[in-house]
């Protein structure tokens, strides 16, 4: 192994406190009376580790180079599971624990993750949203505050309203407390359309069956005027919607056309971009929390309470979107 596992940690710190004067190997190796090829292993030791301390335990089977080999390919391909990471490593040759294989991605700092779910984004969505924003970026305060934000959405009375952990011993997987219950065809749903601005929450309003452009307009009609004028919006203010085809049918256009709306074009693919989103994912989490026996009473909770709880929530989010549009 060489003498310089011999040295005392003292000692080799000298030698590289030497090395970092400027000193040369033979120079050094003088001054302390000891070989030049000690100095030159001390100091190549500190040089790719950063310390003079001497290794213990098992030599590693994974060198260097081949860590760097895996950390190159898993950021190449992020789908690549340490186990198939592990066989090509078999294939030349070094044979490792998979969880080897984990330990020096963690190591570089990359872990396993719960992968999201977003829309799929083509390269004409790219250079919509990319227009959206440099059309918009100068917006004025002001201009946002006279936007009607309007969406739909599912509650499922039983179902993956959000994520769902528990702190449980082994083997009490299947203890009733630790189970989130489910039933055939997810016990139903209610569709709810709703709207808000900057000054507060609309209405909600209950779709009945399949939403269309024939249920749609009836819901417009019923809901878009009262949620103006409770809102305080001043004339000239904007409705934004996505591009559902119920949104974009010709029907429905001809019905904007006819109550003479403003439409705030809106970019394909971007629901992130909608503040109510994030007031829906609350008023999901509230449901869950209220845990309602039936979908009579999820309806009857979410129009008594649903307002209440969203208003709570959305200072916050009309915070965050003025961040997101530079305001």
């Amino acid at each position: 192994m060489g003498s310089s596992k011999q040295l005392s940690r003292k000692l080799k710190l000298k030698i590289v406190d030497a090395h970092k004067e400027g000193e040369g190997y033979k120079k050094i190796a003088k001054r302390f009376q000891m070989p030049i090829s000690s100095v030159r292993n001390v100091i190549k030791k500190w040089q790719s580790s950063g310390t003079v301390e001497a290794r213990s335990g098992r030599p590693r089977k994974i060198s260097d180079r081949t860590a760097r080999r895996i950390v190159r390919k898993a950021s190449q391909n992020p789908r690549l599971t340490a186990r198939s990471l592990q066989k090509d490593l078999a294939d030349t040759g070094v044979v490792v624990h998979y969880s080897t294989i984990k330990r020096y991605l963690y190591k570089y700092g990359l872990h396993g993750r719960v992968i999201r779910r977003k829309p799929l984004l083509r390269p004409h969505h790219k250079n919509q949203h990319l227009n959206f924003a440099n059309e918009h970026i100068d917006k004025p305060d002001a201009f946002w505050k006279q936007v009607l934000w309007t969406d739909e959405i599912k509650i499922e009375l039983f179902g993956r309203n959000e994520q769902r952990y528990v702190w449980r011993r082994k083997g009490t997987e299947f203890n009733e407390k630790n189970l989130c219950p489910t039933v055939k065809h997810g016990g139903g749903s209610i569709m709810l359309w709703g709207c808000i601005a900057a000054s507060g929450t609309g209405n909600i309003s209950r779709v009945e069956g399949k939403m269309d452009s024939i249920k749609f307009q009836p819901i417009l009609d019923g809901n878009l005027m009262p949620s103006v004028k409770k809102l305080k919006l001043k004339r000239g203010w904007l409705l934004q919607m996505d591009n559902d085809p119920k949104h974009t049918s010709k029907s429905t256009v001809d019905y904007i056309k006819r109550r003479k709306l403003k439409v705030l074009p809106w970019p394909s693919q971007s629901p992130d971009l909608n503040i109510i989103e994030n007031l829906w994912i609350d008023l999901k989490r509230v449901v869950r929390d209220r845990q309602p026996r039936n979908l009579k009473e999820l309806e009857d909770f979410v129009r008594k309470n649903g307002q209440r709880y969203l208003k709570q929530e959305l200072k916050d989010s009309w915070l965050a979107t003025k961040s997101v549009y530079k305001l």
